[in-house]
Order: C-alpha cells, then sequence, then structure tokens
C-alpha cells in the first residue's frame, strides 16, 4: 500500500508501521460530524469527535491533520447516528476496508458501475408488470393474514424477549462492567433492537404475532452485531486491557 491514497469521497487513507489509518478530517465529514460555518464551509466538530472517542479529557486530542486507527473509525462511525453514518459504515466495511487490505487503494470503476446501472433500469422496466402482480398478489396475502397477525404477544411474553435482549447485549459487550458496554452499550441496545424490528416488521415489541414467538427468542438468542460494531467492541474492550 503507498504511504497515503486518496479514496472514495476524498477519505484519506495510510499505513504506518502496518497499521491501517484515517484522516481524522475526513473520517469526520464522512460520518457527519460537522457544522456549518459563517463562511458556508462545512467544517469539523472537533470537541465532538474528541468527546465521541473519550479523548474530550485526556490532553491527547485529535485535530485536523491527525489520523485516527481502525478502532477509533468503527467508534466514530458508531457513535455518529445518523443515516449519513450508516451509509458511511457500510461503504467502509463491505468496500473500502476490503480493497486497502487487498490492493493497497480503492478506485471506482465507473464504466462498469454504468453499464450495471443502465441494465438494472433496463431490467426495472421489462419486469414492471411482474412487479404489479407480485405486489397484488403480497397486498392479498396481507389480507388474507391480517386476522392471525392481530394476534400480538402477551405482557409476559414481551417480558420474556426483553430479558433475552439485555443478556445477548451483555454477552456481545463481554459484561455489563466492560469497557465495550461503558462506551458502545446503548448503540448496541440500538442496534439489537432495530434489526429485531426489521426481521420481523413490527414497530415494537409488545406487537410481535404471537405466531413469531419462538423464533424471535431464537432471533435474540443468536443475535451479533455486524462486523464494524464487533470492531468496535473488540476495540474498547482491547483499550480496557492495554
Amino acid at each position: 500500500m503507498a504511504n497515503e491514497v486518496k479514496v472514495f469521497d476524498n477519505l484519506k487513507v495510510k499505513e504506518e508501521n502496518g497499521q491501517v489509518l484515517f484522516d481524522a478530517e475526513t473520517v469526520a465529514k464522512g460520518v457527519g460530524i460537522t457544522t456549518v460555518a459563517k463562511s458556508g464551509n462545512e467544517v469539523v466538530r472537533w470537541s465532538r469527535l474528541n468527546q465521541y472517542l473519550g479523548l474530550s479529557t485526556s490532553g491527547q486530542l485529535v485535530k485536523r491533520g491527525d489520523f485516527i486507527t481502525e478502532p477509533q473509525l468503527y467508534k466514530l462511525a458508531i457513535k455518529a447516528n445518523s443515516p449519513q453514518a450508516e451509509k458511511f459504515q457500510d461503504w467502509v466495511a463491505s468496500e473500502v476496508l476490503p480493497s486497502i487490505r487487498k490492493t493497497g487503494s480503492y478506485s471506482v470503476q465507473t464504466d462498469l458501475m454504468a453499464i450495471l446501472a443502465t441494465t438494472y433500469e433496463a431490467l426495472k422496466q421489462i419486469d414492471s408488470k411482474q412487479t404489479r402482480q407480485a405486489d397484488e398478489q403480497k397486498q392479498l396475502e396481507q389480507r388474507l393474514n391480517k386476522f392471525e397477525n392481530d394476534q400480538e404477544i402477551r405482557s409476559w411474553e414481551q417480558a420474556e424477549l426483553l430479558q433475552l435482549r439485555r443478556n445477548r447485549v451483555f454477552a456481545v459487550l463481554g459484561g455489563k462492567y466492560s469497557q465495550a458496554y461503558k462506551e458502545l452499550s446503548s448503540e448496541v441496545f440500538h442496534a439489537i433492537a432495530k434489526d429485531f424490528k426489521r426481521q420481523f416488521s413490527v414497530p415494537r415489541y409488545n406487537a410481535l404475532p404471537r405466531k413469531y414467538f419462538e423464533e424471535a427468542k431464537r432471533f435474540l438468542s443468536l443475535w451479533e452485531p455486524n462486523n464494524l460494531m464487533d470492531l468496535a467492541i473488540r476495540g474498547a474492550n482491547q483499550d480496557q486491557t492495554a
């Protein structure tokens, strides 16, 4: 890998002593830890960035021109809880880091992407009729299943699910007294709840149809954080033992 490379959205990355480091300013802009100055320019909120990194009182504050480690990048991406940050997390985890580790750089194949986009649009036009028919079939199935889906779980069943969620979060973070729990527990609780609601298409736990109760228990007992959050947890607990 070159000493310093520029990647998508101007994210700067360099390698130092075998460790991948990220430019703090471009990471902050990528996850949205910014504000608009009187001049109209987007500027980094350095106090907020250092607060997220737990450096606000350490005397070793990150500033413009500094590079941060992978665990610190993951921590910022998770703490900046916004659609922009989620998009940045997905992009870093699925494209940037694998490409950097494999080739030492990241590039977007514009021509290929354009071809794929054009092909996708053409397929959408061809399949539009089938899509409408599928939507109509789905709506019919939803109407037929409405009565069953209206039967929601009972209060004691909700309590059991919430206890399973707590137990799983404790296990994932390495215990209630771990450094990861201290720094990231709220984010992990948010993530497991979000994944649960997405998995079962419900707005809250007590809206879960009873027919999914056993499946929901298995889901909460086996839930795992995504790659970025897992790395952030490991980084926090490594900092504790360092």
